[in-house]
């Protein structure tokens, strides 16, 4: 979160990417995080991390591939609004432009 707002995408990237990695190796770190990290967090550690990396991908005109991940995540979290509405976002100025 430093990096980001630094606006130092690229590190943010390789930090969260890293997160992600570590909590689907250890998946049940963030299923219990109630009890494993102290926290009442709705969303999981995971998915913030995969929509925190579709941000920054956006933030560094990546725009494919955040629409891409928005879309994966929605795939595996098809509750997760943050997801769905910068996917609605992108598309809406996809189409401005077109």
């Amino acid at each position: 979160m430093k990096a980001i707002k630094k606006n130092d995408f690229k590190t943010a990237l390789e930090f969260f990417n890293k997160s992600v990695d570590f909590f689907t190796q250890y998946d049940w770190v963030d299923k219990y995080r109630a009890i494993t990290l102290l926290s009442a967090a709705k969303m999981s550690y995971r998915e913030m991390s995969l929509c925190n990396m579709a941000f920054c991908y956006s933030q560094t005109n990546e725009g494919e591939k955040a629409k891409d991940l928005y879309e994966q995540i929605l795939k595996e979290y098809p509750d997760n609004g943050i997801a769905y509405y910068s996917l609605n976002s992108i598309n809406t100025f996809s189409n401005k432009s077109d």
